[in-house]
This record gives C-alpha cells, structure tokens and sequence, in this order.
C-alpha cells in the first residue's frame, strides 16, 4: 500500500493546482447583435437569438420597440505558486514562492429595434461600452 502513496499524492496534488473549464453561456454579444439585427429581420429571428428584450415599449406612431441592455462583469485571479529553492525537491525542505493578481472589467451593450406593423425591423440602434 505504500508503494502507491506517493503517485497518489502526486495525482491529488498535480489536479488540485489545474483550473476547472471554462463553461460557455450564450449571452447576447456585439457580434450577434450585428450579425442578426438588420432592416427587414422579423421578431421571431431576433428573440431566437438575442433571448428577451429588457423592455419593450411603443412609440407615438404606435411602433414596438425593443431594447435590450445587457452589462457584464468580469473578475480575472491568476494565482502562481512554485518551489523555491531547493529545485524540484523544495517542497521537501519548505521552500515555496506564490504570486497572485486580479483584474475586473465591466462591459455594457444597448440595442434599440423598432419595428412596424408586420414585426420587421425598421430601424435600430446599439452602443458597446467596455471599461
């Protein structure tokens, strides 16, 4: 049993230090909002893509208009440990180095759709703030 300690630890100790994956959302992007939003699309083609609007609203003439505002924040840690002297073997006489940081950013994106009477677009607006 002892002969299989040592790899053992090392499996735990090796996994323990890795990063889970990344998961992937689909959240509503400058990219799709340019790439489905164009005159003539209909509602159903823009609600399949973007999801639901955050308001939705009609203007003097009657008109729908959508509008969507998404803000996004974002949190980086980066965390760096290492041996330090003693080489390869440094954990064996205590000597470690460590180094972390982290940065934050904030992004925001508004898009603006109305449409006519027959749920197509006939003009839009969007704006992509990232600070």
């Amino acid at each position: 049993m002892k002969k299989y300690f040592l790899p053992i630890y090392t499996i735990f100790f090796i996994a323990g230090c890795s990063n889970p994956p990344q998961k992937e959302s689909n959240r509503m992007t400058l990219g799709s909002v340019q790439l489905v939003v164009e005159k003539g699309a209909n509602q159903t083609e823009i609600m399949k893509t973007l999801g639901a609007p955050n308001i939705i609203s009609k203007d003097k003439q009657g008109r729908e208009t959508w509008t969507y505002d998404r803000i996004t924040r974002e949190s980086t840690n980066k965390n760096r440990a290492g041996f330090g002297f003693g080489g390869l073997f440094g954990w064996l006489w205590g000597g470690t180095t460590s180094k972390s940081s982290s940065s934050q950013s904030s992004k925001s994106l508004t898009a603006i759709i109305t449409f006519d009477d027959n749920k197509n677009v006939i003009d839009y607006a969007y704006q992509s703030l990232e600070f």
